[in-house]
């Protein structure tokens, strides 16, 4: 049942146990992805890919390199947000090239644009390109969250796996991608206990300064 934002969030948990006998639909997958897409990133480059984990053999291989949590693989989809490793002028370019097409644009029209992206982004070391676009991933995943609780989905998401061994099992490096966040859709289990817990969060007078 579709609620608003609010009311969704208050509705969210981390799921630490799915019923993988309910399953979401394509159609509901797609709509959490649409908006993981559609989220705002820096000079929108979007400097990640979402990887659609569904076969049940890859899912329960990376249990293991999961800390043994079993929301990795009982779940309906694992979706593993992997950020770009070839972050150069030539991702730019295909960027840039992008924007001239769609928009209907001579070649050469964000030429300056292209000028601005190469020089920051270039002038930082691989580490700091590799966090620079972990940073835009979060944006994406947020945005999924939202989309998720609202359509009354069930998710977790969680950094507990190692990255390497998902990068290895899921044929990652050889796309240019590295594995940063997961996030496991699916229907709770009326087992889990997780679900009846209060939410505890600072109280919105703490948290929020006014000036």
């Amino acid at each position: 049942m579709e609620k608003n934002l609010i009311e969704a969030l208050q509705w969210r948990y981390a799921v630490k146990q799915f019923d993988p006998t309910k399953k979401i639909s394509p159609e509901d997958l797609q709509f959490i992805l649409s908006a993981g897409n559609l989220m705002p990133t820096s000079y929108g480059l979007q400097p990640f890919r979402l990887v659609v984990v569904e076969n049940p053999e890859l899912k329960e291989k990376l249990v293991e390199h999961s800390y043994g949590q079993r929301h990795v693989a009982d779940n309906t989809y694992l979706i593993v947000m992997a950020v770009r490793t070839d972050i150069n002028e030539e991702m730019v370019a295909e960027f840039t090239h992008r924007i001239e097409q769609i928009r209907q644009l001579p070649a050469g029209a964000v030429d300056g644009y292209k000028k601005v992206m190469v020089g920051d982004l270039t002038n930082r070391t691989p580490e700091a390109r590799r966090i620079w676009a972990q940073k835009q991933a979060y944006l994406a995943l947020g945005g999924m969250i939202a989309a998720a609780s609202e359509k009354g989905i069930d998710n977790h998401c969680l950094e507990g796996f190692n990255p390497d061994r998902y990068d290895e099992i899921l044929g990652l490096s050889e796309r240019n991608l590295h594995a940063t966040v997961i996030m496991a859709i699916g229907q709770r289990s009326e087992a889990d206990e997780s679900q009846h817990q209060k939410k505890v969060r600072v109280s919105e007078d703490q948290m929020i300064i006014r000036l």
